[in-house]
C-alpha cells in the first residue's frame, strides 16, 4: 500500500515515499505484522515501534484509526500512514467471504 494522498506533500524538499504492507487475520481481525519500505530518514522505526506496541497490547487492526499519533502538518496528513493501511486493509478484508461486517 502506498499512501493515495502524497499529493501535496511532494513540495516539502525532505518528503519520502513508504510503501507499507500489513498482515492480520481475517477472521479475529487481528494484527500480525507489517513491512515497511521506505528511505530511512521516513521515521520507520518509529512506525514499526508502533505495530510493535498494537501487537504487544493485542489490538486489532480496526483500533489502530483510534490512535492518536502525532504529526507535522508540512510533513503528513492527520492520518499516520499506519493509520491510512490499516483502513485499506479493512475495506479490502470486507470483501473477504469469512469476516463479518461491522
Amino acid at each position: 500500500m502506498q499512501p493515495a494522498n502524497w499529493a501535496g506533500k511532494e513540495y516539502y524538499p525532505a518528503a519520502q515515499k513508504l510503501t507499507l504492507r500489513m498482515t492480520g487475520d481475517r477472521v479475529a481481525k487481528s494484527l500480525l505484522g507489517i513491512q515497511i519500505v521506505g528511505h530511512h530518514c521516513a521515521e520507520i522505526s518509529k512506525r514499526v515501534d508502533v505495530i510493535a506496541t498494537a501487537i504487544f497490547n493485542g489490538m486489532i487492526i480496526y483500533e489502530l484509526g483510534d490512535l492518536d499519533l502525532s504529526y507535522t502538518p508540512p510533513l503528513s496528513s492527520p492520518w499516520n500512514p499506519l493509520q491510512m493501511a490499516a483502513q485499506e486493509w479493512m475495506q479490502n478484508s470486507t470483501t473477504h467471504p469469512a469476516v463479518e461486517r461491522l
